[in-house]
């Protein structure tokens, strides 16, 4: 496999070539020192080739009690080496290939051959040692069976993990039929969306839902959904994953783009960032930094798409729909007391919003393993978004049936209404503009699976309306 397919920088292609690395392959095979990068980069290096090879070579895995059984489409040396080290077992674990099924072996407690508990495994002959016996076995690589169950549960995990990112493959250019996409949503649904395009971000699960159900959404029909958090809370890294895996789908605009307002500049009459939008996703960062004015102009352009402007050189109307996801900071950049106090933004523009995210701060170890993503590359670079994007595009395409009986409608509006009633005059600011709300959210998750709009549907739909006003 060509050593482009690791998108490093001119300099370093060169220098891996020049020293004999002009494939994915043999680069998999190394150490992180062998390059002379450093040992970072030498280790995002070898990440990076285990990734393409490991996400590529696996056709299957099948995890039981005992064994993790992968099917390869190709048992090649550097394929087995990136799924080492991937999966992280190493020498550690029993092992055995079958055709092209690598089979990794739970290790259980063996009783020693001086019939004491053999609390360790020799690495080399598998035999059960005691404590005593262990000092005196030919063998010196052994280890606490304890320690290696432990290495096989992450095994588990870190196998179901490359198993539930697979999606079908299909070559660069190869088009996915309607037919694919629609089977797919099928059978994974909303859910499914939500875990494979943000599968990176672990926790936020409410964040990852509620972006969901915007991008799931249609221009005439928008959920507008606003993040707000702490710094720590994967804000940035949910914007990220967004713009990068839908490219042309979105529009991003920022608080330092906005020299010619939102929608219009009025002193020159030119078109700002939004008038541009029609069609599209808006991803907007920093939306408290934003000013007010042109906060104000566009606030009718949330709720219908529509803007009437009358000012010294502007006079007119201006028609752009779009789907808007908006990130921001709280008040003092972190929330302190009471969080519902300290959002910061205006009440009028808030319930433009048909959901108000506060974001979790991600707990130790989901930081650390953020951290260690961003310093090594990411665990798998899946294929999904060959998968992902066609799915959203066919799906803003369907138009679901609405089925529910009239009580599930009843329970539905009543538990609406209760939110309408309660938070009419928080700064949440959930007001009657909750009735369109209430009728897009259900649509969209219903979108994602090609489904029609059921009672089980209202269900999920106002457990996450319900979700982003309690998380206050």
């Amino acid at each position: 496999m060509d050593i482009r397919e690791l998108n490093l920088s001119p300099r370093e292609q060169r220098t891996l070539e020049s020293m004999g690395f002009d494939t994915v392959e043999k680069i998999a095979l190394c150490k992180r020192d062998d390059f002379g990068l450093g040992k970072a980069k030498g280790e995002s290096v070898i990440q990076r080739a285990w990734n393409i090879l490991a996400n590529r070579g696996i056709n299957k895995i099948t995890i039981s009690e005992a064994q993790v059984i992968i099917t390869l489409a190709d048992a090649t040396p550097a394929i087995l080496a990136s799924l080492k080290g991937i999966l992280g077992f190493y020498d550690y674990l029993r092992e055995e290939l079958n055709g092209k099924d690598l089979v990794i072996f739970k290790p259980f407690k063996k009783e020693c051959k001086c019939g004491a508990d053999g609390n360790y495994l020799c690495i080399e002959c598998g035999i059960g040692l005691c404590e005593k016996c262990r000092y005196m076995h030919e063998h010196k690589k052994m280890a606490d069976i304890h320690y290696l169950e432990g290495i096989f549960e992450t095994v588990k995990q870190k196998a179901q993990r490359l198993e539930f990112l697979k999606l079908p493959k299909h070559k660069e250019n190869e088009c996915v039929s309607g037919e694919e996409v629609m089977a797919i949503g099928r059978q994974l649904g909303f859910t499914g969306f939500v875990d494979r395009f943000f599968w990176e971000i672990e926790g936020n699960e409410l964040m990852k839902r509620a972006l969901t159900c915007s991008l799931f959404s249609i221009p005439e029909e928008p959920v507008h959904t606003l993040v707000m958090g702490d710094p720590a809370g994967g804000k940035t890294m949910a914007k990220d994953i967004i713009a990068r895996k839908l490219g042309p789908e979105i529009e991003l605009v920022g608080a330092n783009a906005t020299r010619s307002g939102l929608v219009c500049n009025l002193a020159t009459g030119e078109r700002g960032a939004l008038t541009y939008s029609d069609g599209k996703i808006v991803l907007v960062d920093e939306l408290d930094k934003i000013p007010e004015r042109d906060i104000e102009y566009c606030l009718e352009l949330l709720s219908n798409g529509k803007c009437s402007i009358h000012a010294a050189r502007v006079h007119g109307t201006i028609e752009s729909h779009f789907v808007m996801i908006a990130f921001a900071n709280p008040e003092e950049t972190v929330f302190i007391k009471d969080p519902i106090n300290e959002i910061g933004l205006l009440p009028v523009l808030l319930s433009r919003f048909a959901l108000i995210v506060k974001a979790e701060v991600l707990e130790p170890e989901h930081r650390r393993a953020l951290l260690k993503r961003k310093l090594l590359g990411e665990v798998l670079v899946p294929d999904n978004a060959k998968w992902l994007l066609p799915w959203l595009r066919e799906a803003r395409k369907y138009n679901p049936k609405f089925e529910p009986s009239e009580a599930e409608v009843d329970r539905y509006l009543d538990k609406v209404d209760n939110l309408v009633e309660k938070h009419r005059n928080t700064p949440l600011r959930r007001d009657m503009r909750m009735g369109d709300y209430a009728k897009r959210v259900p649509y969209a998750i219903a979108r994602a699976s090609f489904g029609n709009v059921d009672g089980k549907t209202l269900e999920q739909a106002i457990q996450l309306i319900e979700d982003s006003i309690n998380a206050w």
